[in-house]
């Protein structure tokens, strides 16, 4: 008989890896969210590059360190304590189902391409909801065929994204970005502050880099780097098609477009293209959709389980799925929708993307600042210490100022869903001490029974 040894990934394999588990359907309306502002937003895009890559590196070296369960939840706990850990998990699974109504919007937006009627905004924001109960539905006995075919799925946006970043040049329109260089009504500095907010949406879920370590062939050496060219690729990618659309699409047409890859798929191309990769972007967005309803059931049950949710969100039905907490986080995404309702559907996927990526920010923050003290509780070297302190304290400062680009009223509502962790970590906490109490006498009751 004779053992087989897994195959590890090398650098090249791993950096691709790293690069398709960090894109996503996210990039899809973004264009026309930075076309409202103006070609300025390439500064954005840089600065996020910057603090994605300090953030991805960061992440990297805690996997190493801190190698548990939960990823960012194990960060915070480990790092800063119990409270800190609870608001990450609070906030990110907050992220998580309020980033899935911008996937909903966005994959509506590319399917009005075929039903002009769907721009309405009231038509649209239905369409919306119907999505997010079909695949809450959808996901009744459980992951399913969708759901094991997520991946396959999700490089549906490759197709659009990645044929503009290469073929969109050559339809290019160098005046376009003259006219419309800070169309945003906005300082240049704060202009370049509200694109890089806006920026890393695009790079949501980079987090998800280090699960590559246990995979990986000399992962010391091979996961920071892959993480760096990932991310890189990723960024160029991302750049690309987003300056391509602006030189192909005039600004103000492209401002106030639901389905901007298509728009310009049909500039360079025709209708036929249009429709095309209008298909690509439904099947990637409402594909992606799917698997994301999902995580946010697994998410929340995880947090049940250990305590920190309600126990409804840990109620499986029979085939082991947490359709209840699924339900109850519909209903919540429903209230979403209607709420963030605007006059067209790239308008409400900035105000749904913006308060995203601000209950994004708080766990990324919390755990990003988890590194000091374990870097201290593994004992690092000096220069080591000193070399990924540095490295988060820029991803923190870009933290902090993504949060502020992201805008005053995204700033209030945010911190309020924020604040509402804690009532309700001191309700959890007082359970957790009656049950524990609870025990404790049953104990004592029986250590008195005679034997």
């Amino acid at each position: 008989m004779s053992s087989t040894t897994p195959t590890k990934m090398g650098l090249s394999s791993l950096t691709v890896f790293v690069a398709l588990n960090m894109m996503g359907s996210g990039i899809f309306l973004l264009p026309s969210n930075l076309a409202g502002i103006g070609a300025i937003s390439i500064y954005g895009w840089l600065i996020s590059t910057a603090g994605a890559l300090a953030m991805a590196i960061t992440f990297s070296k805690l996997s190493f360190l801190c190698p548990k369960e939960g990823g960012m939840y194990a960060y915070a706990r480990d790092g800063i304590g119990e409270y800190a850990a609870f608001t990450e998990t609070w906030c990110y699974w907050l992220s998580l189902w309020v980033g899935n109504v911008a996937i909903a919007v966005s994959g509506i937006g590319y399917l009005s391409y075929f039903f002009p009627g769907l721009r309405d905004p009231v038509t649209g924001a239905v369409a919306a909801i119907v999505a997010i109960w079909f695949f809450t539905f959808l996901n009744y006995p459980g992951a399913g065929f969708i759901g094991r075919m997520q991946r396959v799925i999700s490089l549906g946006m490759l197709i659009p994204v990645g044929g503009m970043a290469l073929l969109g040049w050559f339809y290019f329109h160098p005046g376009y970005l003259g006219a419309a260089w800070n169309v945003s009504g906005k300082s240049g500095s704060d202009a370049i502050m509200a694109s890089s907010a806006l920026t890393l949406w695009a790079f949501m879920g980079l987090e998800t880099a280090c699960v590559a370590t246990g995979v990986a062939d000399n992962p010391k050496r091979n996961v920071p780097l892959a993480t760096m060219m990932g991310t890189l690729f990723a960024a160029a990618v991302y750049i690309a098609s987003t300056l391509a659309i602006m030189g192909v699409v005039p600004g103000k047409e492209l401002a106030s477009s639901a389905a901007p890859f298509s728009l310009a798929a049909k500039y360079m191309f025709g209708d036929w293209a249009g429709s095309f990769v209008s298909v690509c972007a439904v099947v990637a967005c409402l594909g992606s959709l799917n698997g994301w309803i999902l995580t946010t059931g697994q998410v929340s049950k995880a947090a049940a389980d250990d305590g920190m949710f309600p126990k409804i969100f840990a109620e499986t039905n029979r085939f082991g799925t947490p359709f209840k907490g699924m339900l109850l986080t519909a209903v919540l995404m429903t209230g979403v929708g209607v709420m963030t309702m605007s006059p067209n559907l790239a308008q409400q996927f900035q105000i749904i993307t913006l308060l995203c990526i601000f209950t994004n920010l708080v766990p990324y923050i919390l755990a990003l600042a988890g590194i000091y003290p374990i870097m201290r509780a593994n004992k690092v070297g000096q220069s080591e210490f000193r070399r990924y302190g540095a490295i988060a304290f820029f991803a923190l400062i870009y933290c902090f100022y993504a949060t502020a680009g992201s805008g005053k009223d995204t700033i209030f509502y945010g911190s309020l869903t924020m604040l509402a962790s804690i009532p309700m970590y001191a309700l959890i906490r007082k359970r957790a001490s009656a049950s524990a109490e609870a025990e404790k006498g049953a104990d004592a009751v029986m250590a008195l029974r005679p034997e």
